[in-house]
């Protein structure tokens, strides 16, 4: 009897360690890396600015404002794995909805991807405003 609990036992931690819940390689990332001012490197989409801050009132939310040209896209987010995933909504327009996707990339940029699920997604690299 005793054996085959060993065995139960043995088999459920193996199962778990093959779980899909684990997170293999995916780093976490801080608020830190993606707070603060950036501007847009990408040619002809030089004019693009991403502000990242904090959000007061939610402790693990970030809140971002993209503008560009007098337009402002403003939302919230968190960090999901290496990424932040931001809601972004066109100011004064609450129906005008995208995702923005920003990742760090090389030299400590950010790489976004701006998503609206019926045009093409908009690729931008950042680096820190100075």
């Amino acid at each position: 009897m005793m054996n085959r609990w060993v065995a139960i036992l043995g088999l459920s931690g193996a199962l778990a360690a093959c779980s899909d819940d684990r997170a293999e390689g995916i780093v976490a990332v801080r608020h830190e890396v993606f707070a603060g001012e950036w501007r847009s490197v990408t040619p002809t989409l030089e004019f693009l600015r991403l502000t990242v801050q904090s959000k007061s009132s939610e402790p693990d939310a970030l809140a971002a404002r993209l503008t560009f040209s007098g337009v402002a896209w403003e939302g919230s987010g968190a960090i999901a794995g290496d990424s932040l995933v931001l809601n972004m909504t066109l100011e004064g327009q609450p129906t005008a909805a995208r995702t923005l996707v920003a990742r760090v990339g090389e030299h400590g940029g950010l790489r976004t991807r701006l998503e609206s699920g019926t045009a093409p997604a908009l690729v931008v690299d950042f680096v820190r405003e100075r």
